[in-house]
């Protein structure tokens, strides 16, 4: 979604005759699309907007979802040109017009926005598009800082997310990255659901993968048979985002999850009964208030029984304005202790998992460029492979060559 945010507003600044740049030091104007979804997370950024205002000396425009959820932690940096928001991303032409003509400590949080679907956008990769359905959510989790900056639940109309899927797909990108906060919520507050809008993105000509974004347990579960329906279009990745945060039943309803343990499980067991190389991710949070050795346990026992491809380990921080963050908290080194403990055991759950590949035969999706070297390919689990050579956007054959905990090795066949 943040990366969604910088693509619509370079979008934007791109019409009106503003020219992105590379470095700060070429800049004009400098702006910062902050997150802040963890408190690490806050951190980095805080960090970055120290580090670009003591060294360039340029105006700078800070946006995204921080100024809503922590502003003090802003200003107590000092002044900025302007601070803006995750609300106000439309005005950002008007900002940056403004601060390049002199003006400074502006504050512009929140404007009505045009329909995001049709907003210009940049994208930031050849093969594959950001189409967000959505913003805000339903739930009301009591460790959560996100809502603050997005609100509630405020679908896009279906016709307006099929219009920028099928434009995307005739300018040529061959990923549809459907997101969201909570992708099963879509909907809701307007008369449609996701299984409709997945079937309505697949009918799209063309040959094309669509990847839906993180779904939470409570509101999968009511779409689930015509979700999983969805899903069995082939342009559609076996790829489930579905976060626990937690194994322990009375930890879930401290956070206000809206869900039990066995919930997680059924939705698990559905998607694997039907999707035999489905790639399962989740979320936990470890350290909790309230999580104790006994429900961290059962945390354990969970991912030993789920067996989940990937695990994205939070350690908790108390966020500003959360009820959580008035809950009794645990000791930090017992925090990143639990953390350890939890990666250890999905990374050699994970490796387990990979080594299966190894000798198959695979066809694939070329997506980007290495972080390091070689290309992504996304298999249609959206697996990642590794191979050192390929071009974004093109459709391949992949032999798996070596397994690693998060990712696999392969050569074009």
């Amino acid at each position: 979604m943040n990366r969604g945010d910088t693509e619509t507003m370079l979008g934007c600044l791109t019409r009106e005759k503003h020219e992105p740049v590379q470095v700060p030091e070429l800049a004009d104007v400098l702006i910062v699309n902050t997150c802040a979804v963890k408190g690490q997370t806050q951190k980095k950024v805080l960090r970055r907007l120290a580090e670009l205002k003591e060294a360039n000396g340029k105006p700078i425009v800070v946006t995204g979802c921080l100024p809503l959820v922590d502003p003090r932690s802003i200003e107590r940096l000092g002044p900025f040109a302007c601070i803006t928001s995750c609300q106000a991303i439309g005005a950002i032409g008007e900002i940056v017009e403004r601060v390049s003509h002199g003006e400074s400590n502006l504050k512009v949080l929140r404007r009505n926005q045009d329909e995001r679907p049709r907003a210009p956008k940049v994208r930031g990769d050849s093969a594959s598009a950001i189409v967000s359905v959505a913003e805000g959510c339903l739930s009301n989790c009591s460790y959560c800082a996100v809502k603050l900056a997005r609100g509630d639940l405020r679908s896009y109309p279906p016709e307006l997310v099929v219009e920028e899927a099928t434009q995307a797909i005739r300018a040529g990108y061959k990923e549809i990255r459907l997101t969201a906060q909570d992708t099963a919520a879509y909907g809701a507050d307007i008369c449609a659901d996701l299984p409709s809008l997945i079937q309505e993105i697949s009918s799209i000509p063309g040959n094309f993968k669509i990847r839906v974004g993180m779904m939470n347990p409570t509101l999968a579960k009511r779409i689930l048979p015509a979700l999983l329906d969805a899903y069995k279009n082939e342009k559609v990745y076996k790829f489930l985002h579905i976060p626990v945060q937690s194994g322990d039943d009375g930890v879930l309803s401290s956070m206000r999850r809206g869900y039990t343990v066995d919930d997680f499980f059924g939705m698990v067991r559905a998607f694997r009964e039907n999707f035999q190389d489905l790639q399962l991710s989740t979320d936990v949070i470890v350290g909790f208030p309230g999580e104790g050795e006994e429900e961290f346990a059962r945390t354990l026992e969970l991912v030993r029984k789920v067996k989940p491809d990937n695990v994205n380990v939070s350690r908790f921080t108390p966020m500003p304005k959360t009820d959580a963050a008035k809950m009794p908290q645990v000791e930090g080194r017992e925090v990143a202790k639990r953390s350890r403990a939890l990666s250890e055991l999905w990374h050699r759950i994970g490796h387990e998992i990979n080594k299966a590949y190894v000798g198959r035969g695979e066809k694939g999706l070329v997506v980007d460029a290495g972080e390091r070297s070689g290309f992504i390919v996304r298999l249609s689990n959206y697996k990642p492979v590794i191979v050192q050579e390929g071009t974004p956007g093109e459709f391949v054959n992949v032999k798996i060559v070596e397994a690693r905990p998060t990712y696999l090795k392969g050569v074009l066949a």
